[in-house]
């Protein structure tokens, strides 16, 4: 067998179903800013690498204490009934989000009963009846936090000596979110004697994207809670010297809606933003060096040069009369990991096609047939990848693409887009307006505007929000420009 024959695949496309993740890990200054620099609240796009890094803090340790929650099927309606009257709305569901935390937190002390002393085991076991008496066990789902055992559930354990408090939601049911705001203080109080400074406590909280519906205001609020909550915990926390986070995993477009008092606040000391460079191998996430990592581990090569390791699977560099290949596979991707891994596999997989068919003859590389081999099928997966984030907030985005598809080409004018709408319109019921469904095809990168250079600030260019999203869209632009990978899904020729 040949070198292209020995590599299965470059990886999954997504972290969960990953096998060699952790062989395939790229260390980065975004990785230790979130473990040394208190950067607990990751945001990213879908695909940007957010659950590769869960699943990395996931990791067992000894000196690490780690419950990994994942909010697929949760059932956040029962944070309704815990959300405080008493202050604003976007603050209403911070108190629910704090005793699931401290929840979680108790458990992680019961499960580490054995490294405590005699003494102090005697209280941790205290803890653990309390679990035990309101959830039925000391090892239960988070799932099941706020929804205990029993209706008459009360939270009156005696720990350390002192009742944390009772809650009863048969006798007060409107005042449920105020209650446990004071329940809180006094679980954490009971808590913090158990926790060690040579532990590391981690809360990790993926998958609430899951349940977004731009729709729903609760779901906004909920989420708001938990930022909040994670904010007010990890600084209390870091004051006291205590090695314990929250970790929330969220999508970048769920961050930039979501509004609340501190925001700016927690952006500057608390968000790490997963950011790809697709040019520099030396940047803080850098494509080369992911690409250069994972082709080292399928030819068992020592070295980590992108360079040196992309030639040893591609032939020429070149694409074309002067684009390399490595810019024409970035460019029809959104800079992120999965799209790069998915093109990769694709191109390596027509490869293997190719030289199946006759070993002898053919070159034992990826070369630009299979490249070209491999668009059709990328450009299917992208658009089903970008369906799969927008229909939750568009229902109608299918017929904004074709839209596009009526176009034919890949570059178009204002004017050519408002014939092409007026056309599609009528014939496939479009009730937004041609600039509003402009705008939006923008706001989801299908859609590029034309920025002319000079004064000093560059060439000429066309500007997507996946490259930088504090671009505001300019809906008066010259000319206009579908993204590179849907331009095999609309079937578009250049020009």
């Amino acid at each position: 067998m040949g070198l292209i024959d020995n590599i299965g695949d470059f990886g999954a496309i997504d972290a969960e179903n990953d096998d060699r993740l952790f062989e395939y890990f790229i260390q980065s200054d975004s990785l230790k800013r979130i473990t040394n620099e208190k950067r607990r609240i990751i945001i990213g796009r879908k695909g940007s690498g957010k659950t590769a890094l869960y699943k990395f803090l996931s990791k067992a340790d000894t000196n690490k204490l780690t419950s990994a929650l994942l909010f697929r099927d949760y059932p956040w309606k029962v944070h309704d009934q815990f959300a405080n009257d008493n202050v604003s709305e976007r603050e209403s569901y911070v108190n629910s989000w704090e005793f699931l935390i401290y929840v979680e937190l108790a458990k992680l002390i019961v499960k580490d009963i054995d490294q405590y002393s005699f003494f102090q085991k005697f209280k941790v076991k205290k803890i653990r009846k309390w679990l035990k008496k309101s959830w039925g066990s000391s090892n239960f789902e988070h799932k099941e936090t706020m929804s205990p055992k029993s209706w008459d559930f009360t939270l009156s354990p005696q720990i350390m000596g002192n009742g944390i408090g009772s809650i009863s939601r048969k006798d007060a049911p409107k005042n449920l979110g105020g209650t446990i705001g004071e329940v809180n203080k006094k679980l954490l109080a009971a808590l913090l004697p158990f926790m060690k400074k040579e532990k590391k406590y981690s809360l990790l909280f993926d998958e609430l994207d899951l349940s977004y519906d731009p729709k729903d205001k609760k779901y906004l609020t909920r989420i708001i809670g938990l930022l909040i909550a994670a904010y007010n915990i990890n600084s209390y926390f870091q004051d006291k010297e205590i090695n314990a986070g929250v970790y929330v995993f969220l999508r970048s477009d769920i961050y930039e809606v979501v509004d609340f008092q501190d925001k700016n606040k927690v952006t500057d000391n608390h968000v790490e933003y997963l950011n790809w460079n697709h040019q520099n191998e030396n940047a803080n996430l850098s494509l080369k060096k992911l690409v250069a990592k994972r082709i080292k581990e399928n030819i068992e090569e020592s070295k980590d040069s992108f360079q040196e390791n992309w030639y040893k699977i591609f032939d020429n560099p070149n694409i074309g009369s002067n684009q390399l290949k490595w810019n024409f596979i970035f460019e029809r991707t959104f800079l992120r990991p999965r799209d790069v891994i998915k093109f990769l596999n694709l191109s390596l997989s027509e490869a293997k096609k190719r030289i199946g068919l006759d070993p002898s003859k053919e070159e034992d590389l990826i070369i630009n047939k299979d490249i070209h081999n491999s668009r059709k099928d990328y450009s299917d997966y992208l658009y089903s990848e970008l369906k799969d984030e927008v229909n939750a907030k568009y229902n109608d985005f299918d017929n904004y693409m074709e839209v596009l598809r009526d176009m034919h080409k890949t570059v178009f004018s204002l004017d050519n887009y408002e014939k092409s709408f007026e056309a599609c319109a009528a014939r496939l019921n479009i009730t937004d307006n041609g600039s509003t469904v402009l705008e939006r095809l923008y706001e989801f990168s299908v859609v590029g505007f034309y920025k002319p250079g000079g004064g000093g600030y560059g060439g000429s260019t066309y500007c997507f929000r996946y490259t930088d999203p504090k671009i505001k869209f300019n809906p008066k632009a010259a000319n206009y420009k579908v993204h590179p990978g849907f331009k095999e899904y609309l079937e578009l020729i250049d020009g």
